[in-house]
Parts: structure tokens; C-alpha cells; sequence
């Protein structure tokens, strides 16, 4: 072996990889060397859920970082459908989000709201933020058996859940509160035709609003997920997130006074404007169970502080991930890795 294996701390489920006794590698070599290890990762994926690459001072570049990837995940995809603001910057390599820095990202498994969510996610950190902006890292397995089993039962016994989306047109975007998608770019095109055969294609409802925006309901999802190599099932949805009463704490626990007070109005005036998440059977979550799931894993998140040219791997069931608020610049590019399970 070329490299020595060391952990990030005792929960945290990734192993690093480092070059050994110092050794200097060339981009040519690392790739080298990955593609006669890749199985390993692969492995060490499965059974831990990330493989974090550092300290081997040859990644500076998204082009550089795809030549990683061309060897540990050739398999990339796009991200049609998906709710985060991100810029593409070479081929299937894209900005990890353009949520502004005054911003925290509570843990998630990327995709988690539809049927075609990535295998697994990988990051790159072109250059690392002046003060905070750490990625953090989440155990699902931990994190499932850490949320209460009632609220577990009621999930499964309601038929999963259901994300339900109100996409803007882009001049309406800066009257919304949050940083919504306009469905222009949830669906990569201006065109309403177009948009509606990607929406038909991938078994959603949707309706056009008279402000023109899309009123889009998702495909119907169950709460957990099982890993098809590991066994384990895990909670895998992002209700958490898309819940108007979790997404008002989020906004008060970062700070966000002035949008905290636009969320709290729009959900007395507008409700129907903001992204919402229901059970499978239609019928409204609580907000004491989506606040218990928002609080169970806000605790059990942890930070991985970011070095130049680290390229991060993660297994997206077993896995979740999220950001602390930063400030200053900070790059930190993304890929989905498809068909990797």
C-alpha cells in the first residue's frame, strides 16, 4: 500500500487516506494508484460510508478532480430535479450550492425526495473557507436508531412522504422567502412543454399557477431506505428540510432574523407558495414529529473541517451530509455518482 488509513474520530464513519511516509504523488500516479485500489473503496464505502483523499497535493482543479473521478466514479449524473441553487463548471462537476455563506445546510442525503437519487456523492475543495463553512457529517445508522420509534411508526403507517414544490418564475425568485429553484432550472429549460414531459417522465403532478409559477408534487417516497450491499435501513427523506415550521428554526437557530420574519408571514398569508413535505397519504406531518427529526439530527451532526485539495467520497444511504455557515471564499465543487451500487 501506498498510503496509510486513519479516522476523523471515533463517530465519525470515514477513513482517511493519506500518502505514505510523505510520499509525492502526480496526478497521474494518484489516478494510477486509485484505479489498482478502487475496489478497496468501494469496500470501505459499503462498510463505513466515506473515504476522505488528503495531503496528496496533485488535486488543484475541477479538471483534476474529474480525473479522480474518472477512475473511483466514472458514472456520473445529472441533477434534473434537484432543489439547491448550483452552477455546473465542468461536464457533471458542479458548484456543491450557491446557498449564500450566511446560510447553514442541515444534514441530508442528497436527493432523498425522489426515486433517483445519486449511489453516492463526492466533494472537492478547490479552496477552503476563511472561517467556518465545514462540510458536516452525519451516521444514518445512528441516526435512525436515535429517532423515536413512534415517530418512525407514524411515518410508515401514513404510506411514507411526499415532497410537493413551488417552483417561481426567476423575476419572482427575490419576492420569495428562502433561496427557492425556479423551474427553469429544476428542469434545465424556459420552455413549459419541456418542462411538463420531464415531470410526465418522472411520475410527477404539477399544475401552473397564475403568477406562472409550477405547483410540482413529487413522487411519493418511504421514510427509510435499505443499503443493497450492507442490509442496513436507514431514515433517508429530507422532511426536516422542506417543512415550513423545521425550515422557520433553521432560519432563527442561523441568525436569519429578517427571513425568519418573511418565512412566518408567508405561512400565515401565502402557505401554498412554500415548499412543503406531506405523509404518502396526503394527510399533514405534525410539527412536533418534524421538529423531533430536525432536532435528532442537528445533534448528531459533525464537522470535517476542509483542506485544500481534499477529495471526500460518500456512501449517499449511509452517509448524510451538511454545511456550517461561513464567511469569505470557499469552493467546494460536487459530484453524483450513479450505479455504484
Amino acid at each position: 500500500m501506498q498510503h496509510v488509513e486513519s479516522t476523523l474520530g471515533p463517530d465519525v464513519p470515514i477513513i482517511v487516506w493519506s500518502p505514505r511516509d510523505g510520499a509525492r504523488f502526480s496526478l497521474d500516479e494518484l489516478a494510477a494508484y486509485l484505479a489498482e485500489v478502487k475496489d478497496r473503496i468501494s469496500a470501505q464505502l459499503d462498510e463505513n460510508g466515506g473515504v476522505l483523499l488528503r495531503g496528496f497535493d496533485c488535486v488543484h482543479t475541477s479538471g483534476d478532480y474529474q480525473k479522480v473521478l474518472d477512475v473511483v466514479a466514472p458514472d456520473l449524473m445529472d441533477y434534473v430535479g434537484g432543489t439547491s441553487p448550483r452552477k455546473v463548471v465542468n461536464g457533471r462537476i458542479m458548484t456543491a450550492t450557491e446557498i449564500p455563506g450566511s446560510y447553514s445546510i442541515p444534514l441530508h442525503q442528497e436527493m432523498s425526495y425522489t426515486d433517483n437519487s445519486p449511489d453516492r456523492i463526492s466533494f472537492f475543495c478547490e479552496r477552503p473557507p476563511e472561517e467556518g463553512g465545514q462540510t458536516t457529517i452525519g451516521d444514518m445508522r445512528a441516526i435512525t436508531r436515535a429517532i423515536d420509534p413512534k415517530v418512525r411508526e407514524r411515518f410508515e403507517t401514513h404510506g411514507g412522504v411526499q415532497l410537493c414544490r413551488n417552483l417561481p418564475l426567476p423575476e419572482k425568485v427575490a419576492s420569495r422567502p428562502g433561496v427557492p429553484k425556479t423551474w427553469h432550472e429544476v428542469f434545465a429549460t424556459d420552455r413549459r412543454e419541456e418542462a411538463e414531459k420531464v415531470a410526465a417522465k418522472s411520475g410527477w403532478r404539477y399544475e401552473w399557477l397564475d403568477d406562472g409559477s409550477m405547483q410540482l408534487w413529487q413522487e411519493v417516497r418511504p421514510t427509510t431506505r435499505q443499503h443493497p450491499r450492507s442490509g442496513d435501513d436507514v431514515w433517508f427523506n429530507q422532511v426536516h428540510i422542506f417543512s415550513p415550521v423545521s425550515a422557520l428554526k433553521w432560519a432563527r437557530l442561523d441568525g436569519r432574523t429578517e427571513a425568519a420574519d418573511r418565512l412566518a408571514r408567508a405561512l400565515e398569508e401565502a402557505p401554498q407558495l412554500l415548499d412543503h413535505m406531506r405523509y404518502g397519504d396526503g394527510t399533514e406531518i405534525s410539527a412536533e414529529d418534524v421538529l423531533h427529526i430536525y432536532d435528532v439530527l442537528l445533534e448528531n451532526e459533525t464537522p470535517v473541517q476542509w483542506q485544500k485539495g481534499d477529495v471526500l467520497v460518500l456512501d449517499n444511504i449511509l452517509v448524510a451530509h451538511g454545511r456550517k455557515r461561513f464567511s469569505g471564499d470557499r469552493s467546494v465543487l460536487t459530484a453524483l455518482i450513479q450505479h455504484a451500487h
